[in-house]
């Protein structure tokens, strides 16, 4: 007889079941000495040994690893349940915490939504969105760094995947980007469905707002984008401009630049314009200087052709919130397309 036989037969209908502390999928039957297995179901690797009797994820092995392309185009091996998230702008903390996901770190901002601060009142900051603290990131550990497609972060990404640190550089230039990255960040965080919820919740918000406004003539729109320099005209390419279009409006800036599907903004031209003539005027400051969009509206006002358009003539002239059209609005994507449907639709004839 086999060494050990007899001990099997008599465990046999009684061996305990394992299960996988994450998602509760079966493992296997039995028991061990040591074990290190992967759930087939959520990915994340486990550890079980003699004295513990039970499940514990590995700290250096916590979930499998996968491969996401970012908004740079580069590809990133990233963990499938990161544990140590640091958000470097108040978009990806947004839209990470919609999902249900937690961070260690996170750019110091006044841009996020009023829930959203409050949660993250207590969590450690590293630096301003542009230009974060990289010693005190690296000193932090994170497994995961959610940053922004710019130059700065660029950078910063070279540093840190020198220190073994996966970086995601993602670009919320679109509606679609937001709903994409709501998905991504619904699986990282372990809530898909969580993600699955808000996503519905906003095409749904957006659908609604059409069915409403069904009938209605398209309003011929005019984005007016303020910063420090001057004013530019926000084409459909631009994140203001995808709402725009996504709500019915018709960018009287399309038609008066040359088609190029790589710009977003393009120099204001009044003369350009003019033509065309607008049913609403839609202004955008990216400024916190007091004063700005005073400023900007006065030196408008100055100008006849200005005072032509029939947008101002009807007072369809309208102040987009900064905290909603300035900066991705995450999260609140919902709300920044109830806004400007408002807008977009004030005075139009069923």
């Amino acid at each position: 007889m086999m060494a050990g036989c007899e001990i099997v037969r008599e465990l046999r209908g009684t061996l305990p079941s394992i299960r996988c502390s994450c998602c509760n999928r079966l493992l296997y039957r039995g028991v061990a000495q040591a074990i290190e297995i992967k759930c087939p179901k959520c990915g994340v690797v486990q550890y079980m040994n003699s004295k513990t009797m039970g499940l514990h994820p590995k700290p250096a092995q916590s979930t499998a690893s996968r491969v996401v392309t970012d908004s740079a185009g580069r590809m990133v091996a990233i963990p499938g349940r990161p544990q140590r998230v640091i958000a470097l702008n108040a978009s990806n903390l947004g839209l990470y915490y919609a999902t249900g996901g937690k961070v260690i770190g996170r750019a110091s901002t006044n841009m996020l939504a009023p829930d959203i601060a409050e949660k993250v009142r207590s969590i450690p900051t590293v630096g301003v969105p542009p230009c974060p603290d990289v010693a005190r990131i690296i000193e932090m550990k994170p497994d995961l760094v959610l940053g922004m497609h710019s130059p700065m972060h660029h950078s910063l990404a070279a540093v840190l995947e020198q220190s073994g640190i996966p970086v995601l550089l993602q670009a919320l230039e679109h509606y679609s980007d937001v709903i994409k990255t709501l998905r991504l960040y619904g699986e990282l965080s372990g809530n898909p469905e969580q993600a699955a919820r808000k996503i519905d919740a906003i095409e749904s918000s957006r659908q609604e707002l059409i069915r409403q406004h069904c009938g209605k003539p398209s309003p011929k729109v005019l984005i007016l984008w303020g910063i420090a320099n001057g004013l530019f005209s926000a084409l459909s390419n631009s994140f203001v401009g995808d709402l725009a279009k996504r709500l019915g409006g018709v960018n009287v800036a399309d038609m008066a630049a040359a088609i190029d599907e790589s710009l977003s903004y393009a120099p204001f031209r009044l003369e350009t314009v003019a033509p065309f003539q607008p049913d609403v005027i839609l202004m955008v400051s990216h400024s916190f200087e007091p004063g700005m969009q005073s400023r900007f509206y006065q030196q408008l006002s100055e100008q006849p052709a200005w005072q032509r358009l029939k947008a101002v003539q009807q007072n369809h002239v309208y102040q987009l919130p900064y905290h909603l059209f300035a900066v991705n609005p995450g999260p609140q994507l919902g709300e920044a397309l109830n806004v400007m449907a408002d807008f977009l639709y004030k005075g139009c004839a069923s």
